[in-house]
């Protein structure tokens, strides 16, 4: 069971606040299986998503089927993190950093 804190990032994306649209598209594309991935890849390239998290930024590099969001210190980075995070304690999102 989740807290009432915990934001799934599927409620965000199709329930989230209209202001974030950019946050909530990108995310959009980040939830789609690896191969639909990569047949947008050309697409989303120079997209990126950036969000403060307890007072850093990172760099959302993907978002999970269990609701969490991937963060990364590097901004450069495309795959991987090094944290997965509750949607609901990231703050800022932006498409720079």
């Amino acid at each position: 069971m989740t807290s009432p804190l915990e934001v799934h990032v599927d409620d965000f994306i199709y329930q989230g606040p209209r202001e974030e649209k950019y946050a909530r598209w990108v995310l959009l594309h980040m939830r789609l299986p690896a191969v639909n991935q990569i047949d947008f890849h050309t697409f989303m390239k120079d997209h990126k998503l950036f969000c403060s998290y307890k007072g850093t930024r990172y760099r959302v590099t993907g978002a999970s089927r269990m609701g969490d969001v991937w963060l990364a210190k590097d901004f450069a980075r495309e795959h991987g993190y090094d944290k997965r995070v509750d949607l609901a304690a990231c703050s800022g999102w932006a498409p720079e950093p």
